[in-house]
C-alpha cells in the first residue's frame, strides 16, 4: 500500500501542509514535529526521492565522505545509499579520508570543486562539524547538537543492552574495550558504565587506539591486566583483535563477546557473540532523503534522526 500525506496528517492529527514543511525540512513547531515524525515511523513512510530531485532542479551528484573504508559499517552504508541514489537517478562520488582531518578538508573542498549538489559525511574521529555552503548531511558520528542534519544509532542505548543481555546470561565481570576518541566510542562508553552501575557491577575499561598496530597492542594488554568473563567491545575491527588475541591466548574460562555490526568471520568464532545489528539501509535511506530535502531548497532547524539497533546472534 502507498502511504500519501494524507494518512501521515491524519495520524499526526494535523494539516498535510504541516507534514510537507517536516518532510521538506522547514521550521514547524517542535510538538507538531514530534507527531509526524511519530505517524512517519509508524506508517514506515519512504518518501518519494525522485520527485524531490525533479523539484529541486538540482544536479544529480552527491559526494559521500566516510572515514574508514575497510569497516564493515561503511561498507554496507556505501552499499546502501548507491543502490537507493542508483534508484532514484542520483550518482555518488565516494572518498575515502582514512581518519585524517586533513584529508577531510581536503576532500570536502574537492567536492565543492565537483559541484555536487550535497554532501553525507562521517566525520573523522578528531570530530567537528565544518563550515560548507554545500548542503550537509551528517552519519553516524555526530557530537552534541549538531547545526546540521544528522543520522546515526542510539549507541547509548544500545551499549545498555548489551551488558544488560550478558547480566541477565550471568556474566558478572564485563570488560568493555572503546576508541581512544570519537563520539561513537565515547557515547558506546557512556552506555556501558551506565548500565553497569545501575547493575551494582565494577566496571572495567580499556581504550584502543584506531592505528592496527597499536590496536592489537592494546587488546592484549587489556586482556591480560583484566580478568573477565565478558567483553564488549565498541568496534568491528578491535572485535577481530580481540577474537585473534582469545584464539591465540585461550582464556581459563569463556568468555563472552558483544559488540556492533556483524561480519562474516563471526560464524568462526567458538561462541557465538551477542551483536547489535544497525539498521543500515533505513539509515542509509534517512540520511539520503534528508540531503535531498535541503538540496530542493528545504530550510528550517537541523533534524536528528536516532536509530534503535537490534541484539542478534553473531552466527
Amino acid at each position: 500500500m502507498t502511504i500519501g500525506i494524507k494518512d501521515i496528517a491524519a495520524l499526526a492529527d494535523v494539516s498535510m501542509a504541516t507534514v510537507s514543511r517536516v518532510l521538506s525540512g522547514k521550521s514547524v513547531r517542535p510538538v507538531y514535529r514530534q507527531r509526524v515524525e511519530t505517524a512517519l515511523a509508524t506508517l514506515d513512510y519512504r518518501p518519494n526521492l525522485a520527485a524531490r530531485r525533479l523539484r529541486s532542479r538540482s544536479a544529480s551528484v552527491v559526494g559521500l565522505i566516510v572515514p574508514d573504508i575497510a569497516n564493515p559499517f561503511f561498507v554496507r552504508f556505501v552499499q546502501a545509499v548507491e543502490t537507493y541514489a542508483w534508484r532514484e537517478g542520483l550518482r555518488v562520488i565516494l572518498c575515502n579520508s582514512a581518519e585524517d582531518p586533513e584529508r577531510e578538508t581536503h576532500l570536502l573542498d574537492l567536492l565543492a570543486e565537483e559541484r555536487v549538489s550535497g554532501i553525507l559525511l562521517a566525520p573523522t574521529q578528531a570530530g567537528g562539524v565544518p563550515t560548507i555552503s554545500t548542503p550537509l548531511v551528517v552519519i553516524d558520528r555526530v557530537e552534541g547538537t549538531p547545526r546540521v542534519d544528522s543520522v546515526r544509532l542510539d549507541n547509548v542505548a544500545a551499549a545498555r543492552a548489551l551488558v544488560e543481555a550478558l547480566a541477565a546470561a550471568g556474566s558478572t565481570r564485563i570488560l568493555g574495550l572503546f576508541g581512544d576518541h570519537g563520539s561513537t566510542a565515547v557515547e558506546r562508553c557512556q552506555g556501558f558504565t551506565e548500565a553497569l552501575d545501575r547493575l551494582g557491577l565494577p566496571v572495567h575499561i580499556a581504550r584502543v587506539p584506531h592505528e592496527t598496530a597499536r590496536r592489537a597492542a592494546a587488546v592484549g594488554t587489556a586482556l591480560t591486566e583484566h580478568r573477565c568473563d565478558a567483553i564488549v567491545v565498541g568496534d568491528n575491527l578491535t572485535m577481530l583483535e580481540v577474537a585473534v588475541a582469545l584464539k591465540t591466548r585461550p582464556p581459563v574460562a569463556p568468555v563472552r563477546l558483544a559488540g556492533f555490526d556483524g561480519a562474516p568471520w563471526l560464524r568462526l568464532l567458538d561462541a557465538n557473540p551477542l551483536i547489535v545489528a544497525q539498521p543500515v539501509d533505513a539509515m542509509a535511506h534517512a540520511a539520503l532523503a534528508l540531503l535531498v530535502g535541503r538540496m530542493a531548497g528545504g530550510d528550517g532547524d537541523p533534524v536528528q534522526r536516532m536509530f534503535d539497533g537490534t541484539i542478534v546472534s553473531g552466527a
